[in-house]
Order: structure tokens, then sequence, then C-alpha cells
């Protein structure tokens, strides 16, 4: 009696619960497409804040946007957030709004790490990760540089030194 080949069988499995979840549809981009942001105008999105208050990209026309895209079991993410808050305290006041987005679905987790990292930039919640997929996210932390038109100009990957000298030239170029 010959038993069947079960990594073949997870694999069916996994496939199937994916197609019929539509998760093959929603997550349908590849990696590589995040490239193709630059230059075009950032995508729109309305999310709420830790108080529920809704936040559209509307509210930051004219301002410098940084937009990280983040979760509390992304150890990365959180380890750098400390510069995010110095870095959106150094430049608020020259047109820079650092915005957190956070794609837990739980809201408790993740207040209760802001509240813990005395978090004071805007962090925004994207539990069903519409505006995640927008972006084109496939990686934690990704993070935009979104200029004062709208227009994306650059993007990073993984963690990044945001109040070392390199980054400060760099949002110099764009804010007023």
């Amino acid at each position: 009696m010959r038993l069947p080949h079960f990594p073949s069988l997870w694999l069916a499995a996994i496939m199937i619960t994916m197609i019929t979840s539509g998760i093959s549809q929603a997550r349908s981009a590849a990696p590589w497409d995040i490239e193709t942001l630059p230059g075009k105008p950032a995508p729109a999105f309305a999310l709420s804040d830790g108080h529920g208050q809704e936040i559209s990209s509307n509210s930051l026309k004219g301002k410098v946007w940084l937009i990280n895209f983040w979760a509390t079991w992304c150890g990365p993410c959180r380890e750098e957030m400390p510069a995010l808050n110095t870095l959106q305290q150094q430049f608020k006041d020259k047109g820079l709004a650092v915005i957190g987005i956070n794609i837990d679905s739980n809201r408790e987790l993740a207040q209760k790490f802001i509240q813990e990292a005395k978090l004071s930039f805007l962090i925004l919640h994207d539990p069903e990760m519409k505006c995640h997929d927008a972006y084109q996210v496939f990686t934690y932390p990704t993070t935009f540089l979104v200029d004062q038109k709208g227009i994306i100009q650059q993007y990073w990957l993984g963690p990044q030194e945001w109040t070392g000298k390199e980054f400060k030239q760099t949002l110099e170029k764009y804010l007023p």
C-alpha cells in the first residue's frame, strides 16, 4: 500500500484555502511592483486613528509625508519607532508629517505599544490592509517619502537610520 505524498497534499490544501478565501486575489501584486511607485501620485487613503477619528490623505495636502507601514509583531518596526518620533519632533514645524500605518488586526495591542513607546506622531490603522495593498507593501517596515504635491519620491524597505545625516539631507530637499 502506497501512502499519499504529504507535501503535495499540504501545498494543494494551502492553495485551495487561499483561492477560496480570496487572499490570492487581494495580494496579487509582485514584490517588484513597488518599484513603479516613485514619480506617481501617492494612493489616497482614509483610515482611523487610535481614537476612531478618520484621517484622510487629503488633510495632508501641502505637507511632506513620511509614511511608515509597520506591525507590533515586527521587531525592526518597533526598534525604529523612537527615531521616527524624533524625526517628527525635529521637522514638524517645517512641514513634515510622519505617519505610521499599523496593519495589526488587534487595535488594542497596537495602542498599548504606542502608549508604552510614547509615540507622538500620527498612527493610523489599516487592519484590512487596503492602504497597504495600494502602496504595494510586501515587507516591514516599508516607508515612503511623499512630497508637498502628493507625489511619491522614494521608498525604503526595512529599518533605516531616520535621524542620520544622509536621511536628513534627503528630507531637506523636499521641505519648504
